[in-house]
């Protein structure tokens, strides 16, 4: 009997805490995924600086280069990282809202345009319900705000937000291309709490 107790005891405590535990791996794998781009970024940016210099003294190898480049490969599905400074967001992105990446990451969705190229590119991320993690604080977004994307090839894109809306999840005409050129349409839950709407945020490419 007295086994048992113990044993219930023990399986109503990881109940209790599995949420908290599942919240931790879903971090983690957050930070690995960012610390991988990072990581491969840096590489880039050594490897281009060497390159550089080896022109400079008429040294330089564009062969090996390549085959050094193509070594600093970011993993399958990997895209970026989306930074919002503003609220203190960074997030790496995947390719593909799928359930798996959004438990992690803002996901790129696959039917919109390329990040990076002229058109209305979606991310999308879940709101948790833990302030900061996620989309959690889309909704103090401002007209003007900035977002900043860096792409796995050190690409960095600059956008600033011009329009803020709540529509229905039915509603896919967010996704439609305004003609401005290169857009970026990041979505979420609304409200935080039993959400029935989605906040959507539009922002558009600037030259810096």
């Amino acid at each position: 009997m007295k086994k048992w107790s113990v044993l219930l005891v023990l399986l109503g405590l990881l109940t209790i805490s599995f949420p908290t535990l599942q919240g931790m791996y879903y971090d983690w794998q957050q930070s690995r995924v960012l610390d991988e781009l990072e990581h491969l970024q840096s590489g880039l940016s050594q490897l281009n600086h060497t390159f550089e210099r080896s022109v400079d003294t008429g040294h330089a190898d564009q062969e090996g280069t390549t085959q050094a480049a193509a070594k600093l490969s970011p993993a399958p599905g990997t895209l970026g990282i989306i930074s919002i400074p503003v609220i203190d967001v960074r997030l790496p992105i995947l390719e593909g809202a799928t359930q798996e990446n959004m438990k992690f990451a803002a996901a790129h969705l696959v039917e919109t345009a390329s990040i990076g190229q002229s058109g209305n590119a979606a991310i999308a991320a879940h709101r948790a319900h833990r302030k900061g993690r996620l989309f959690n604080r889309l909704g103090e977004l401002k007209l003007g705000d900035s977002v900043e994307i860096t792409l796995a090839n050190q690409t960095t894109i600059h956008y600033e937000i011009d329009k803020i809306t709540v529509v229905e999840p039915s509603d896919v005409s967010v996704l439609k291309d305004p003609g401005l050129g290169e857009v970026l349409t990041l979505i979420t839950c609304d409200p935080l709490i039993d959400a029935t709407h989605r906040l959507i945020i539009r922002a558009v490419k600037v030259n810096t």
